[in-house]
This record gives structure tokens, sequence and C-alpha cells, in this order.
């Protein structure tokens, strides 16, 4: 009873929301028009007008394939030692040379221990072996035992130079990034803070003297905001984005766009919940929109499906938003984590609606589909959260596969009609 009357409460107090008789709620500088709500009663924003996936994995899921795409691997670990666990994919274009990094973990996601691996292409096609960009912040410990870990969040430009930006987690209830030059001659700068954190905070072993730059840090968050960017973990940014929705579901990994209404921050509903004895999610993306007051709206569900995976998206100069991931759950609200495959593209004329999706990658093609991991790591199987950028009329998507192997998909921008 007393989370059922938090959740009311949290809906009748969200701020800059209000809600009409005639099925419309206006969510900061936005109305929208709804037609369902979700089993606890919060209006779903519709905002996917393409077909729905099918549960046929073997098929796509329904979805037209993208023949034109190549796939290429970018890593692929040969033993235990190099590392079982590879995801969280970041990739950028930069001074003629494409820049892909990732968390590596020897034995479990997200275990202390934690580092990030970098490696670089001119063609996107042949990539350098990985080396650490981020070395482990400390020992390197099994499931379930205390310590640091990293995780791959952006790549940013200040002053003409390329930063790789991460997460440092394990240090109790407060994360806080990390970054280091990537220089042209392909030499590293040295790591700094960009926030000032607790003396109590525990700081990776790599950075002997843990030192903030106040100057830089100005200029990276300037970068994200200019090019409509947000960290994965935004709540922690001091933004004003919460890691609750306004059901008090929990929030992760976000992404931003621009529509031609302006922004629009989507993210993954990390929550679960028990109903009739079975543990289930509601496979949705949530969305906020800006409240008119510089901060942002409580966190909606909307109709686009999501496998209960991260995505992003992109936006394109005729004005148009590719979304990237795993928009392949078939039924809403009763799903829990589902394989990653197929890796679709989701195609918004003005950034609202989405009106096409097309399959980018899927097992059905080569074979993967039911692929076993070649090493003892992590599920769900597929293809799963991709980074992706747009070059010279080119879409670029780097992701993991089965949590194991770094891989990277090319298709032309003229593929998506």
């Amino acid at each position: 009873m007393k989370k059922k009357i938090t959740i009311i409460i949290a809906f009748l107090l969200s701020l800059s929301v209000t809600a009409q008789q005639d099925n419309t709620i206006t969510l900061g500088t936005r109305t929208f028009r709804y037609n369902e709500v979700t089993p606890r009663g919060i209006p779903v924003i519709p905002m996917w007008k393409a077909q729905m996936p099918t549960s046929d994995r073997a098929n796509a899921a329904g979805f037209p394939i993208l023949e034109d795409a190549k796939h290429y691997y970018v890593w692929q670990p040969s033993a235990p030692e190099d590392g079982t666990f590879n995801h969280f994919a970041a990739l950028f274009f930069h001074n003629e040379r494409f820049h892909a990094m990732w968390a590596n973990n020897w034995n479990c996601e997200n275990c202390a221990g934690q580092r990030i691996l970098y490696s670089s292409s001119k063609d996107a096609m042949e990539w350098t072996s990985p080396v650490e960009l981020f070395p482990s912040p400390g020992p390197v410990l099994s499931r379930g035992e205390r310590g640091l870990w990293l995780a791959a969040d952006r790549w940013a430009i200040a002053d003409g130079k390329l930063y790789a930006v991460v997460y440092t987690f394990g240090t109790g209830s407060h994360s806080y990034t990390i970054a280091r030059e990537v220089a042209h001659d392909g030499t590293f700068g040295t790591p700094f803070l960009l926030r000032q954190v607790s003396e109590r905070a525990a700081i990776p072993e790599f950075m002997r003297r843990p030192r903030f730059n106040s100057e830089l840090s100005s200029k990276i968050n300037n970068w994200y905001k200019a090019n409509d960017e947000v960290s994965f973990w935004a709540y922690n940014d001091n933004i004003g984005l919460s890691g609750r929705g306004v059901d008090e579901t929990r929030m992760l990994e976000s992404f931003a766009w621009r529509s031609k209404q302006g922004m629009v921050i989507g993210l993954r509903d990390y929550s679960t919940h028990t109903r009739d004895n079975v543990l289930v999610s509601s496979n949705r993306i949530y969305a906020s929109f800006p409240d008119g007051k510089g901060g942002w709206t409580a966190a909606y569900p909307t109709d686009i499906p999501d496998s209960h995976s991260r995505s992003q998206a992109r936006k394109l100069p005729d004005g148009r938003v590719l979304l990237v991931g795993n928009q392949i759950a078939h039924r809403f609200d009763d799903g829990i984590y589902l394989s990653r495959d197929p890796l679709t593209i989701a195609v918004s004329p003005d950034g609202v609606f989405f009106t096409q999706v097309f399959a980018l990658r899927s097992g059905g093609q080569d074979g993967t589909r039911h692929r076993i991991q070649r090493l003892p790591g992590q599920g769900p199987t597929g293809f799963g959260y991709p980074s992706m950028i747009i070059h010279n009329d080119m879409i670029y998507v780097l992701y993991s596969i089965n949590k194991e192997d770094m891989a990277i998909t090319v298709v032309p921008l003229s593929a998506i009609k």
C-alpha cells in the first residue's frame, strides 16, 4: 500500500506536468494526446508509429533487413586472460581515424577491476590491437567483492583535442567521471577528474595525484550540451534529470536527441516487479522533456519497444532522427530480458514519431542467432549497447556480441529510405 501511495504522489506532484480529462497530457513545453495507460495507470506517450516487432527472431523480428550492411570485428578475445566481458561501446571519428573504447573485465560484468580498452582504425574495417586506455582502477576481484570499476561514457572535443570520458563506480553512492586526452600519435594524456570529489572518495590507483581540471571540465561539459549529448548516467550530472521515472521505475543509460520541437531524453527502464509470481518489466523506453525552466520533466513511459537494453539516437542534417538499439519487444509490461537480436535502426521524420524500423544486424543473417559464447562470459546473447556515428553519408555502429566480442556495422545512409 505504501508503494502505491508513493507512486500516486509522484504522479500528482511531478513538476511541470498536467493531465486533462480529454486524454491529453502536458509535459513541460510539450502536449501529447494519449490512448493508453500502463497497468499502473500512467499515461503512455505515443511516439511509435512504425510496425511492431514480432516474436520471430529467426526472421529479424519481422523487420526488413538492411542488406547493404557490412559487418567487421573490432576485437575478439582469444583467451579468458584477455577479458571475457566486453561491453559499453563508445565510437567517434576524429583526425581521420575512428576511435573505439569499451569496458573489459576478466571474469564478470561490472566487477571490481574493470578497465577500458581502446582501438582505432582508418577505415572501420581493420582495427589496431586494443590497449589499455584506462587500466584497472584497483584489484581485480570476483563478483560480489567490493572495489572500483570503470564504464565508458562518451568521447568529447575540447580545443580541438579528443578526450575519452569514463565513469568510476564502486565508490559507494557517488560515482564520478574522469577523462584523458587521446593524442593524434596514439599516446594518452594524464587522467584527470571532471568534477570535485569528496576527500573520502576512492580514487583509481592509476591516479596517484588526482586533480580536478575545472577549465577542461567546463569545456567538455559545454561540448556535450552543444552536441545534444548527455551522459549515459546523466542523473549523476546535476542537470535536473531524475534517476526515477514518474512511476518510480529505475531509470538508466540516458541518451538525447533533438526533435523539431526541441530536446528529448530517452531512458532505459531498468526496473522489474513481480506480477502473478513472475518477474516482469515494461519493455518500454521512457522519455523526459524540457520543463521550460532549465530542467526536465519526470520520465514517462512511451510506446517505443525495448528489449531491456541501451539505445542511442542521432539527428541527420535533413532533420530525421535515427534510433539504434534493440527495439524488438513484441509486447509491453510483461516481458523481461530478451535476446538482443536483431539490432535495429528506427527512423523518425521529425524526432517525435518513429515511422520506420530496419534490422541492422540479425542472427538469422549470419548464423550466430543461437551461437554459444566462445568463452565463459555474460548474457544475454545478441548484438547490444550500440554506439552510432554518421560520417561521409555512412552509418557506423559499434556494439558488443554476446557481451564478449566487439564488432562494427557499416551501412550507407542511402539504405535508410
